[in-house]
């Protein structure tokens, strides 16, 4: 069976037409010159599923490396067809509109239009939070906008939805899964954070001294952030790590929260149990970074595939009753 971890985003700046196997499948495709840069989109959700609220998210990169920032697009949708047939009429989705989603430590641009940013300046995706496919397979979205001086960006990526999800969902009972945590026999640092190489102590020891199963035990609340801050494609996983332990320090009396290191052993492609107990598609694909909000009634709350910004979680720990 297959264990490939897929970091979608990265691929994209050398303009490689990406299929995450076994998920949401994504193509991309170049658009029109801006600034000499040709941009290309990358659906870069992990997982859309039909006749359901989906949070979908798209990358425009430009193939000098720029990213295209702040601001918002417009998305169009057309239904392509499934696996056996083409698409029938009248398959259709209302334009919406997708508003920057900023990495966390990147400004959120507030006010601003659109704008082609290196990375250190300015790198995120686009959202739409709830977006209904009414019918199961393959999609295209053209993204069309404007930067502030008016000139035109636009591109279309094409993408699969599913017939059903494939890993845990909103509303699913939460894996009771004994993650490693500190002070556990046998267990090396590297495999509970990958960024304790080398000696180096385990960064953020706040985000594992708890395991979800006793989380779940003492029905408390748990934001749990699956991803491999070293080895992530996608380079999100790390200021993401780093968003949850912010957050742990803001509102430890609320929640436990949890960070689940992807591989026990990188060198051996050995993953550590709970990250095939939550993320594993029938396929054998782990996909991260990934974000779940358990309930305190050990149910999954909340979802967020790729990337997610502190805007988008706070309100909800805010509304769970301090303990």
């Amino acid at each position: 069976m297959r264990r490939t971890v897929v970091g979608l985003l990265l691929l994209v700046v050398v303009l490689c037409a990406c299929n995450a196997p076994g998920g949401a499948s994504t193509t991309s495709a170049s658009g029109p010159s801006v600034a000499g840069s040709t941009v290309v989109a990358q659906v870069a959700s992990f997982e859309l599923v039909a006749a359901r609220p989906n949070r979908l998210l798209v990358a425009l990169i430009a193939v000098d490396n720029r990213w295209v920032s702040f601001g918002s697009v417009i998305l169009s949708f057309t239904y392509l067809g499934d696996r056996t047939s083409s698409a029938p009429p009248g398959v259709t989705v209302p334009d919406a509109t997708a508003t920057f989603l900023p990495i966390p430590g990147t400004p959120d641009g507030t006010g601003r239009q659109p704008t082609l940013t290196n990375p250190s300046d300015g790198r995120g995706v686009y959202g739409v939070e709830a977006i209904s496919f009414p019918r199961a397979g393959f999609w295209q979205l053209t993204a069309r906008g404007a930067l502030g001086d008016g000139t035109p960006i636009g591109s279309d990526a094409a993408f699969e939805v599913l017939t059903a999800g494939q890993i845990v969902g909103v509303g699913d009972p939460a894996p009771k899964s004994d993650n490693a945590v500190i002070g556990d026999a046998g267990v090396t640092p590297v495999s509970i954070d990958s960024r304790a190489a080398d000696g180096q102590p385990i960064p953020d020891p706040e985000l594992h001294r708890t395991s979800i199963a006793d989380a779940i035990a003492a029905h408390r609340p748990a934001l749990v952030v699956f991803a491999t801050p070293v080895y992530c494609v996608s380079r999100f996983c790390g200021p993401v790590t780093d968003m949850v332990a912010q957050l742990a320090a803001a509102y430890a009396d609320r929640a436990d929260f949890i960070h689940v290191e992807i591989y026990r052993d990188f060198e051996a492609n050995a993953l550590n149990p709970a990250v095939t107990q939550w993320l594993q598609t029938p396929a054998g694909d782990i996909r991260e970074p990934w974000m779940f909000l358990i309930g305190a009634d050990g149910r999954i709350v909340a979802s967020w595939d790729t990337m997610v910004t502190r805007a988008e979680i706070e309100p909800m720990l805010i509304a769970l009753s301090p303990s």
